[in-house]
């Protein structure tokens, strides 16, 4: 919520009371992805060096600060600084959740806690937008946007604080689990890729998975679906107002695709294990491109407003995508590094897509749109062919099986997915 509240700032009055231009509207946006992609990486590796509930509580904590200090700001100078300061400090937090779950769940088990953990993005919605109109609408001496940042902020500073008390750090120190279901978690977690807390992250395992040409094609993929996700996150409630809307009503109505998502992510928790994921990918991708052609292309404003709605029908591809990405990685340090360069890569879009968003396009945001289409595309193919190189190298893999007993365990474990005895999920 404190990310995307900015969108039911810009039309519940912080565009006319700051005076803000369109290239200031658009930066106030953007900045947040600063420091927010360029610190990913290195937070990742923060988090190998520090306990998880101390990293992800402290991030917590800071940002939700910088949320409530945005009420304060006079100009949008200050609004951009304090933008950034929350990209900075929200930077460790996703990148670093996908790198945290597979500390305590097997390959089999990552996708649908994976998928269980990105519902509380539709979820900020059904619970963010309508939050956010009734604020707006509370008569007091602050303006209407002021009083989103403040309250929401102050939310999240509650749960910053509470989740100290609640994290865990490892399931070797985890005092929820009894001695023998410790034992058991631990011996399944080994047998399957080894224990996090032992892992060891070098700088030539840092180098060597950000040039794996897999890494691009996963980060292509990302940004073909995160642009979608970043443009209904922030400009929801723009794209309402374009349709004929008032402010209010415009933020209540981005409930409806954050509803939706939501019963679309607990679905896929569902999808039988038979349909290989990238199918599913392409699939909601294909999907989503379906609707956003129609937001760009159809006139009428019942028609843009049901494909708006249908949108969050595509919701679970995000998760999905993700969890294909970490469990075809063979191993949790590789892992770190290419969820962090991965999940920056794709939140790129939000430093590019405020500019195709500001009152300088509106109503009709076709160039937006078009973007998002075109990246879209994009990504579908190179996740077909990555696919298909999948299925081509376990059947090579199958029939050619090579000898590695000459390496140490160590030694093995630093060769990840090209590991002769790894198959790729497809």
């Amino acid at each position: 919520m404190d990310r995307a509240n900015v969108g039911a700032a810009l039309v519940n009055g912080m565009i006319r009371t700051m005076k803000l231009t369109p290239t200031e509207q658009a930066l106030i946006t953007s900045m947040f992805y600063l420091f927010y992609i360029t610190l990913e990486l290195p937070a990742n590796v923060l988090l190998k060096k520090l306990k998880p509930r101390v990293w992800f509580c402290t991030l917590a904590i800071c940002w939700s600060i910088t949320c409530m200090l945005q009420a304060l700001a006079k100009s949008a100078l200050v609004m951009i600084i304090l933008r950034t300061l929350l990209g900075a400090f929200d930077a460790g937090f996703s990148p670093g959740i996908i790198a945290y779950l597979p500390y305590w769940y097997t390959r089999e088990e990552i996708g649908s806690r994976m998928s269980i953990f990105f519902a509380s993005l539709p979820l900020s919605g059904i619970i963010g937008s309508p939050l956010a109109a009734a604020l707006v609408s509370i008569k007091s001496n602050l303006h209407p946007f002021q009083m989103i940042f403040l309250v929401e902020g102050g939310i999240t500073l509650i749960c910053g604080i509470v989740a100290i008390f609640l994290i865990q750090d490892y399931p070797e120190t985890c005092t929820m689990l009894t001695n023998e279901e410790r034992a058991v978690l631990l011996k399944k977690l080994s047998a399957d890729q080894g224990l996090a807390s032992k892992t060891t992250l070098n700088f030539k395992t840092i180098i060597n998975s950000m040039l794996d040409w897999k890494t691009v094609v996963y980060c292509m993929g990302s940004l073909g679906i995160a642009n979608g996700l970043i443009t209904y996150g922030y400009f929801g409630p723009t794209l309402m107002v374009s349709l004929g809307y008032s402010g209010v009503n415009a933020t209540y109505l981005t409930i409806l695709p954050s509803a939706l998502g939501v019963v679309a992510i607990i679905g896929s928790i569902f999808i039988p294990k038979r349909i290989p994921m990238y199918v599913v990918i392409v699939s909601m991708m294909l999907i989503a491109t379906t609707f956003g052609t129609i937001m760009a292309f159809a006139k009428g404003k019942t028609i843009r407003l049901i494909a708006f709605t249908l949108g969050g029908f595509t919701n679970p591809a995000f998760p999905i995508f993700l969890s294909w990405m970490s469990i075809n990685q063979g191993g949790i340090g590789k892992r770190l590094v290419v969820s962090a360069v991965c999940f920056a890569f794709g939140n790129a879009a939000g430093a590019v897509v405020p500019f195709m968003f500001t009152t300088k396009y509106s109503p009709s945001y076709t160039i937006g749109f078009v973007y998002n289409i075109a990246c879209g595309v994009i990504g579908m193919v190179l996740i077909f062919f990555m696919a298909q190189y999948f299925k081509s190298e376990n059947a090579r893999r199958d029939k050619s099986p090579v000898d590695i007993t000459h390496l140490s365990e160590d030694e093995q474990m630093l060769l990840y997915d090209a590991h002769p005895n790894f198959r790729y999920t497809l």
